[in-house]
């Protein structure tokens, strides 16, 4: 592991002026660089910043965007999948990009700018490769480098049914969620996803709408994978979220499910409810997050981890798995509609 006391732009909005260097001192280019790779989705994306020095603070001049981006012509970012021989078996340029997204890594972490150059690729990524990013200033000739593996394939306890029971004989469940750790991945966050239907009474009009729980992230042992991880979900919780989330409307009818095969049917005609939703990530992402400690970390000089050779950041490995065709039963979705913490929210009783 790497520290450094170099100011980061995309934790400038967190930090006070760094003063363990002369802001005078000559200039040298230093990439700041964010990415993480992951075969789950169809769109691959690094951020390259500038590091910078100046006479105001890191939060002023962090405003100013053209300080902290490259020109579109003036780098080259490349990914290279290299085999366990150290054969190069794909050369994938990633593509200048403008966008007005949030570039978020799926944990508590928030890296925020008004708008964001990202470097995209949407070529497919092979599991068995490890993946080399290269960064190239074609009129400096300075270079930064890193590389990650990519993680494998979450395994999500199915249970004996599919069938959750939050509340039943007149008392709140437990729900116990259950997982295997990936190897290469040492960060898990999971999500309840609570689907729901909407039918406006007047005019008749069905919407499909569903609300995420985030529950905290977990850390594995290691990053070899095969580690049996869990957590409790309790109903009262359940349904606090459910009362919380949603907003009363008496001209509002509501069913608990992800499908529905015809209009505002019968309960047995309601497909599914609930899915369980995870974002993994690598190991040096999981450090990046520990040492950094984002959220804590206003107005505080905390150590600065990179995996980034000769630049800053941090290049790493991310995974979404996805757990799905879960449903309330018939007594839990009965205290959704009767119970006393959502019977005002129009849930249909099965």
């Amino acid at each position: 592991m790497k520290k450094s006391t170099f100011l980061l732009p995309f934790l400038a909005i967190l930090l006070a002026c760094e003063t363990d260097f002369d802001v005078n001192a000559p200039w040298k280019e230093t990439a700041v660089v964010y990415g993480l790779l992951d075969q789950t989705l169809d769109t691959q994306r690094v951020v390259v910043y500038k590091a910078f020095l100046g006479q105001e603070s890191a939060y002023t001049m962090s405003q100013n965007i053209d300080s902290i981006y490259y020109d579109e012509n003036e780098i080259e970012v490349k990914l290279y999948g290299i085999d366990k021989d150290d054969d190069t078996i794909q050369n994938i340029p990633l593509q200048y990009h403008i966008t007005n997204n949030r570039f978020h890594s799926g944990f508590d972490t928030i890296f925020a700018i008004d708008y964001s150059v990202e470097y995209i690729t949407t070529q497919e990524l092979d599991q068995a490769l490890t993946y080399h990013l290269h960064v190239h200033n074609i009129q400096s000739g300075y270079e930064a480098k890193s590389s990650t593996t990519l993680i494998e394939p979450l395994e999500i306890n199915q249970g004996f049914t599919d069938e959750l029971t939050f509340f039943k004989n007149n008392e709140y469940r437990r729900h116990r969620l259950m997982w295997s750790s990936s190897r290469n991945g040492k960060i898990y966050k999971p999500y309840l996803r609570f689907y729901f239907h909407e039918k406006n009474i007047k005019t008749g009009e069905v919407n499909r709408k569903y609300i995420d729980k985030a529950y905290p992230q977990m850390y594995a042992p290691n990053a070899s994978g095969g580690t049996d991880m869990e957590i409790y979900i309790t109903g009262e919780s359940f349904y606090y979220f459910v009362n919380n989330s949603i907003q009363e409307d008496p001209l509002v009818q509501r069913i608990n499910a992800k499908e529905l095969q015809d209009g505002f049917p019968e309960y047995d005609y309601w497909i599914g409810g609930v899915d369980f939703l995870f974002v993994v990530g690598g190991e040096d992402i999981s450090q990046f997050i520990e040492v950094n400690n984002l959220p804590s970390a206003l107005f505080q000089d905390p150590p600065s981890f990179t995996n980034i050779e000769n630049g800053r950041g941090v290049f790493s490995s991310r995974l979404h798995s996805i757990q799905t065709g879960k449903y309330l039963g018939i007594s839990s979705l009965t205290e959704l509609s009767n119970g006393d913490l959502t019977n005002q929210l129009n849930f249909i009783e099965p």
